[in-house]
């Protein structure tokens, strides 16, 4: 009997985590939806679902990642610049005859660097995040305008287009796939694995975590690393979906991508969020614009909604720390 109340207790606790937290975020989203199926037309068949699902895919790896950080009580605003630069350093090793597969390796190890300098800095040098990853936009940014000379690179190898452009099944986007399976494995690694209960514990309490044994700072590089992976995964993607590589893409990404995760349940301070709560935030930033356009509401208040969103979201964080 006593195992058997113990298991009753632990799905009851996972029951009520559950309530308070995702089915919070979800049901706004399912609001959302229906006022949608009334006002936009089109909103509700099958290629709209699944142009909005391709569409949030590039952002929502992103978003896995930025969760990571995020719990770890930290912050990476050069994620949309390293979108543009991986899929940039793929782009240039394609087109110059490397395979497609080595290509994209090299790219992302290139990515890494990104992030393992943004943890040098921070761990090392002592600088706050949100100063290291705003100046490292800034130079991520910087070098993809330099290698490309601002030009766009054409051409690419339709292998690879069809990372972006490609259909499973012939009705799947290949983008979704890859969006399932990243947030699969982060669900798994966040809620089993002792690297995602240091993530947690970090930023939830940085002194209790080093008493207790854990290496901050190497979980701390982890989390940037995995991140700035993520973001060039996430602009490889969209790369191959626009079919032409350019410094330009993903330009603002960053905001709506934080903006998402904190509307997910996370919170800026960390030590709290879930994959499956970023992931609704993201779908609920995507829904929103998908819907906007459907409605021809022109691209001003598009813009508008996304800088309504990201107060939003910091308003819900503020909210929820006072809670607490």
């Amino acid at each position: 009997m006593g195992r058997v109340e113990v298991g009753e207790s632990r799905k009851r606790k996972s029951i009520s985590i559950l309530r308070a937290k995702e089915v919070g975020v979800l049901l706004p989203l399912v609001v959302l939806f229906i006022t949608l199926v009334f006002l936009a037309q089109n909103f509700l068949t099958k290629d709209n679902i699944f142009s909005v699902l391709r569409a949030v895919s590039f952002e929502g790896i992103v978003a896995i990642g930025m969760l990571i950080v995020m719990l770890t009580g930290g912050l990476d605003l050069s994620v949309a610049s390293n979108m543009a630069l991986t899929g940039i350093l793929a782009s240039i090793f394609m087109t110059n005859g490397l395979p497609t597969f080595v290509s994209i390796v090299l790219a992302l190890v290139g990515s890494a660097c990104v992030g393992l300098m943004n943890g040098f800095l921070i761990n090392k040098i002592k600088l706050g995040a949100i100063i290291v990853t705003l100046g490292m936009l800034s130079v991520v940014r910087g070098l993809a305008y330099i290698v490309t000379q601002g030009m766009p690179i054409v051409d690419l190898p339709s292998n690879f287009t069809f990372l972006g452009q490609g259909l499973i099944g012939g009705l799947v986007p290949v983008p979704i796939l890859f969006f399932v399976v990243i947030s699969a494995i982060c669900h798994f690694m966040l809620k089993y694995t002792v690297l995602g209960y240091h993530f947690f514990s970090v930023g939830g309490n940085e002194t209790a975590s080093r008493y207790s044994g854990i290496n901050v700072e190497r979980v701390r590089y982890f989390s940037y690393i995995i991140c700035s992976v993520f973001a060039g995964i996430g602009g490889i993607l969209l790369i191959a979906r626009l079919g032409v590589a350019q410094p330009s893409i993903a330009v603002g990404y960053e905001l709506s991508i934080i903006a998402a995760v904190i509307i997910g349940g996370a919170s800026l301070q960390g030590g709290e969020g879930s994959v499956l709560g970023s992931v609704i935030g993201v779908l609920i930033i995507g829904v929103i614009r998908n819907g906007l356009v459907l409605m021809n509401i022109g691209g001003f208040y598009i813009q508008f909604a996304n800088g309504m969103m990201i107060l939003a979201a910091v308003i819900i964080n503020r909210l929820r720390s006072l809670r607490q």
